[in-house]
C-alpha cells in the first residue's frame, strides 16, 4: 500500500499547482540535508550531493512558499506554512560553506552533531564504505571482493554495510592499502569543536546525533540510549543550548515510544526527530524530517511529498506511531 501511494504521488504531483499545494494544512517543513559541495566527494556515495547554486535554489523554493522558524520557536509549535531546516552529521562543509549562505539568506538551522567523529576522531562506517567503492572503481581488487563476499558484503550493496561489520570494511580498506586514518587527517571531512562552537555563536543551534551513528534498529534500547546520551552530553559540554535536540540516525524505526518518551520526561532532550517525511507524530514534541536529497526534480519530489502526506490523511494513516 505504502509504494503504491508513493507511486500515485508521483503521478499526482504535477497536476497540482505548487502554491496551492504547500498550503495545504501540515506539519512544520522540516527538510534535511547533510552536505553541500561544489566537487565530488569520494566518501559521499550515499545520497545525492549538490551544489552550492543548487543549494540556493532550493533555499529560496523554502523562502518563496514557507516561513522560516527557529528551534526554539518549533518548540512553542509554530503554525502551518513554516520551516525549519537541519543538517546531520557534522561535516566541515556545514561550516564552510552552508551556514555563510544561510546567513546572507537569514535563515535558522540546527546542525545534528555526532560527537565521536568531531576533530575527525573517527570516520562513519557508510563513509568509510564510500571510499572503499570509490578506491575499487577506480582500482579493482578480486582478493578484496572475495573477501567482502565471503563476509556477506557484495560491491552492489557495501554502501549498506552496518555499523556491526565495520571490521569487515577496516580490514577490506588494508587490503587495499587504504589508510582511514590518513584520510581523516589530511582531508578533515568533520568539523572541528572550534568551528561547531563559532556555529552557535552565529545564532545556529546544535544538536546530538548519536555518538558513532549506529543503525539504532540493529542495536538494543540500553545501547540506543547509552549513544543519545553521550552525544547530548557532548553538546551539553561544547555548546550549552536553550533548546535541547536529538535527531535519531538514519531513522526513528526501531525505536520504542517507551524510549522517546524517557529521553524527553528526563531531560535529555527537549525535541527529538525521525525522518518518516511529512507526518504528524503521536509523541509530543518529536518531529519528523523530510530528506531533502533526492534524485530527480527537486520540486515536484516535494510536491509528491505533499501530495503523499494528503493521502495518507484521507486514509487516517498521517501520523506516525511507535511500538
Amino acid at each position: 500500500m505504502r509504494n503504491l501511494l508513493r507511486f500515485a504521488s508521483k503521478i499526482a504531483s504535477p497536476l497540482f499547482p505548487t502554491g496551492k499545494l504547500l498550503k495545504t494544512k501540515t506539519p512544520v517543513f522540516l527538510p534535511f540535508y547533510h552536505v553541500v559541495s561544489n566537487k565530488k566527494l569520494p566518501y559521499l556515495l550515499n545520497y545525492p550531493v549538490i551544489d552550492e547554486q543548487q543549494f540556493k535554489k532550493e533555499l529560496d523554493f523554502y523562502l518563496r512558499h514557507f516561513k522560516p522558524v527557529t528551534l526554539s520557536q518549533l518548540q512553542n509549535k509554530p503554525a502551518p506554512g513554516t520551516f525549519h531546516l537541519t543538517f546531520d552529521d557534522g561535516l566541515k562543509e556545514c561550516a564552510e560553506i552552508i551556514a555563510p549562505i544561510l546567513l546572507q539568506k537569514g535563515i535558522p538551522a540546527t546542525f545534528f552533531i555526532n560527537s565521536g567523529f568531531v576533530d575527525n576522531k573517527a570516520l562513519f562506517h557508510r563513509y568509510k564504505a564510500s571510499l572503499l567503492l570509490s578506491e575499487m572503481h577506480t582500482h579493482p581488487d578480486r582478493e578484496v571482493d572475495e573477501y567482502l563476499r565471503n563476509n556477506g558484503i557484495a560491491r552492489n550493496n557495501i554502501l549498506q554495510t552496518s555499523f556491526a561489520d565495520r571490521a569487515i570494511l577496516d580490514h577490506a580498506a588494508e587490503l587495499l592499502e587504504l589508510d582511514f586514518n590518513a584520510f581523516l587527517k589530511e582531508t578533515q571531512p568533520y568539523m572541528s569543536t572550534g568551528q561547531i562552537k563559532h556555529l552557535a555563536t552565529q545564532g545556529f543551534t546544535i544538536g546530538g546525533h548519536s555518538h558513532k551513528h549506529p543503525e539504532f534498529w540493529k542495536i538494543p534500547e540500553k545501547k540506543q540510549l547509552k549513544h543519545i546520551k553521550k552525544s547530548m552530553k557532548w553538546v551539553e559540554i561544547n555548546s550549552n543550548q536553550p533548546v535541547k535536540a536529538f535527531a535519531f540516525p538514519y531513522t526513528d524505526d526501531g525505536v520504542s515510544s517507551s524510549l522517546i518518551k524517557r529521553i524527553h520526561n528526563e531531560g535529555i532532550c527537549d525535541l527529538s526527530f525521525g525522518t518518516a517525511g511529512v507526518k504528524y507524530d503521536q509523541i509530543d514534541g518529536h518531529f519528523q524530517r523530510y530528506p531533502a536529497e533526492h534524485s530527480a526534480n527537486f520540486q515536484l519530489n516535494i510536491k509528491a511529498e505533499f501530495v503523499y502526506f494528503k493521502l495518507r490523511k484521507v486514509l487516517g494513516k498521517a501520523t506516525v506511531k511507535h511500538p
